[in-house]
């Protein structure tokens, strides 16, 4: 069976030319049956609204069919790359809703192709894209910084159990990383981090089709943990989990540790017994999906399972939620950092359908906790917004 996600653009060039253009992947179409009757959700009837590039644009060019037209015009020597053309391209938030809709021809990663050809090619991408890439290739991570978190400064260098904490957590949202590992650590498991060693996931380079640097950042990260002595390798971040999950294994071979997101390990934990929570929390929950964690590696029920635990909870789902949960913007932290006004309108419509069931919402990824939390503010939508780490450290009483 082919690897998709190792393929091409010229690998792709039969599968986009064979594009049914049934817009199922963003509007209507065959996995609602064509007598128009509607399929019992949830699993078989995906919402009206669900990309989030067309239903900002409005512009079927931005639908993942419109993608695989012009990934056909790109295989042409003399097609011009223009402005619009990188806007087009770059706009995809890489949530992965045309995959779920459409297995056959997964456009998503032919769009990503389609970057990697752009790169390959010398064009210029969208600003600051090329700045992040730079920050990563001489500091290390996405936002120039030298300085990490201060929880993680104290950690030993090696251990079993290993945090990678990544760009979010070690550098914007220090709390992050504090709660999850003042929470592991109560739950007993000594818990380590690469310091220094540790380096950027390869994230960003990956969804702007930089292959080379992905590359890169895999082969010394794997090292690193090898050399840590490491067991296992958790993470809270969906961005940086995806890529050690789905990417490392494809850069370095099977990797010699388990790879766990802190979602899973909670939920793990609280089996165990060893998460114990110290006081009630008396709210009414929605949990947003990261894409990331939800479609691209079908984590949806731990997350759950843990604000479930929690006492005094009150959990309720937003309209579109699990595999059809409606991306928060961040769009790979390519959109968030090239399209703000792009990735802020998606986020706001997610904040007002999570405000609707619900006065809390948790995540499980910093990237798009982060947003989220920016753009209520910016809004001025109230909502309370956790990451998940965050809101099982209060349940414990762990005062951050």
């Amino acid at each position: 069976m082919k690897d998709y996600t190792e393929m091409e653009l010229k690998d792709f060039k039969e599968s986009v030319t064979l594009c049914l253009l049934c817009a199922a992947c963003f509007y209507r179409g065959p996995i609602i049956p064509h007598n128009w009757r509607e399929l019992p959700p949830h699993e078989w009837s995906s919402p009206l609204r669900k990309c989030p590039s067309f239903e900002y644009y409005r512009f079927r060019s931005y639908t993942a069919p419109g993608r695989l037209t012009l990934a056909t015009l790109v295989f042409q020597d003399d097609f011009p790359i223009t402005d619009d053309l990188i806007k087009i391209i770059y706009t995809c938030t890489g949530c992965g809703m045309c995959n779920e809709i459409c297995p056959t021809y997964l456009p998503l990663y032919a769009i990503q192709a389609m970057r990697e050809e752009v790169v390959g090619s010398g064009n210029a991408l969208p600003k600051p894209l090329p700045e992040i890439v730079g920050n990563i290739e001489q500091f290390h991570n996405i936002f120039r910084r030298n300085i990490r978190a201060r929880v993680l400064e104290g950690l030993p260098a090696k251990g079993e159990d290993v945090y990678f904490s990544g760009c979010y957590a070690s550098y914007r949202v220090p709390n992050v990383a504090k709660a999850t590992v003042e929470v592991l650590k109560t739950a007993g498991i000594n818990i380590a981090h690469l310091g220094d060693e540790e380096r950027c996931c390869g994230f960003v380079p990956r969804y702007a089709g930089n292959r080379s640097l992905l590359k890169e950042l895999a082969v010394h990260n794997v090292e690193a943990m090898k050399k840590a002595g490491a067991k296992r390798v958790i993470l809270s971040c969906a961005h940086g989990y995806s890529i050690w999950k789905n990417d490392y294994p494809k850069i370095v071979g099977d990797l010699p540790f388990k790879v766990i997101h802190i979602a899973e390990l909670f939920a793990k934990l609280i089996d165990e017994d060893k998460i114990k929570f110290a006081k009630d929390i008396k709210q009414k929950i929605t949990y947003h999906d990261p894409c990331f964690l939800g479609r691209h590696l079908k984590v949806y029920d731990e997350p759950r399972k843990v604000l479930r635990s929690i006492p005094g909870t009150e959990i309720m789902e937003m309209e579109r939620y699990g595999k059809w949960a409606y991306c928060c913007g961040a769009g790979a932290k390519i959109t968030l950092n090239c399209y703000p006004n792009f990735a802020g309108a998606i986020a706001k419509e997610r904040l007002f359908e999570a405000r609707e069931v619900a006065d809390t919402v948790v995540t499980s990824c910093p990237v798009c906790f982060d947003h989220m939390k920016n753009i209520a503010k910016k809004e001025k939508i109230e909502l309370q917004i956790y990451d998940l780490p965050l809101l099982v450290a209060e349940a414990m009483d762990i005062q951050l």
